[in-house]
């Protein structure tokens, strides 16, 4: 297995991280922060496949929790979509540095 063969939510995790790394970090004014950067090619559609499905998981777990019994998760798209991109994050920095653990010689 090389590097290249490593998935994270089905994509390739050196596509995503080559995306990632192509963002800049921006620190707003009233404490928020945002994100800015051009993607495109084969590593922002691997981003944007990837963080769709992670965000289609979440919505529906939020759904699931206004089922009876359950405590309601009442956070925004917005706070969806954040939570997903650092949880595709973490996932694409654990695949690869397992990866890396794994293949040293």
């Amino acid at each position: 297995m090389t590097i290249n063969d490593v998935l994270v939510e089905d994509e390739p995790a050196v596509l995503i991280l080559e995306a990632l790394r192509g963002l800049q970090l921006r620190d707003e004014t009233d404490g928020m922060s945002s994100l800015s950067g051009k993607i495109g090619g084969d590593s922002g559609a691997a981003l944007l496949h990837a963080l769709g499905r992670i965000t289609a998981r979440l919505r529906a777990d939020d759904m699931r929790s206004f089922l009876p019994g359950a405590t309601p998760n009442r956070r925004t798209q917005e706070q969806r979509e954040a939570d997903a991109f650092f949880i595709l994050a973490d996932r694409v920095d654990e695949a690869l540095s397992e990866w890396r653990a794994r293949n040293r010689s």
